[in-house]
């Protein structure tokens, strides 16, 4: 399985890299691994469907069906959960507000697992037709891979996202300059640590 990640991830480098590499159904935690017999099981069961989007009562099902994981394993995570997932409603909401507009482009520079930017990216759509541009920075590696494998089942594979610490480290720069966005939406982990010294960015960046 690892080698069929592996050759996934190769195949359609521009959407999947860094994304599925860290995977590693082989990993041992002490003296425990995952027995050959339940992977065997796994791959048996995923044999009998057919997942294309053709074959669903709606196109976009895998995509719900990531998020409708990824919501229950923040449930089961307690509030550490907040670091990478907004409940749908107060994300629902947020967008509504912000009313981003088809052909702009979108900005979440604490992206979490992409719910924010998916639901943006889906308003813009059901409201005039046209596709956002997307873009967001995730400083925790995994659920940034978490992010690219959320926005990429819901057939938005050219979402640029990067991976690294907004603050001390902003990954979108044009011309020496922060980039600009037509819209920029956040749900900041606020009890995150940061010190003044940390967060300077020199003559590094020009804000404007």
């Amino acid at each position: 399985m690892n080698k069929a990640l592996e050759g996934l991830e190769n195949a359609n480098h521009n959407a999947l890299r860094g994304v599925l590499g860290h995977i590693n159904f082989a990993r041992k935690v002490g003296d425990s691994e995952i027995p050959d017999e339940r992977l065997r099981r796994l791959i048996s069961h995923f044999n009998k469907y057919r997942l294309l989007d053709e074959d669903f009562e709606f196109p976009d099902l895998l995509g719900a069906a990531y998020e409708y994981l990824i919501s229950e394993f923040a449930d089961s995570a307690g509030k550490k959960a907040g670091e990478f997932y907004t409940p749908r409603g107060v994300v629902q909401l947020m967008v509504r507000i912000l009313d981003p507009q088809g052909g702009t482009s979108l900005y979440d520079p604490t992206c979490g697992s992409g719910g924010m930017l998916n639901q943006g990216y889906e308003y813009a759509l059901q409201h005039d037709g046209r596709r956002l541009s997307l873009y967001g920075q995730e400083d925790n590696g995994a659920v940034w891979a978490i992010c690219r494998m959320n926005l990429l089942l819901h057939g938005i594979p050219d979402a640029d996202i990067r991976n690294g610490d907004t603050l001390v480290d902003p990954k979108h720069i044009e011309d020496g300059r922060l980039m600009r966005f037509d819209r920029v939406i956040a749900n900041p982990p606020f009890s995150q640590n940061y010190t003044k010294r940390g967060i300077q960015f020199g003559d590094r960046f020009r804000f404007g």
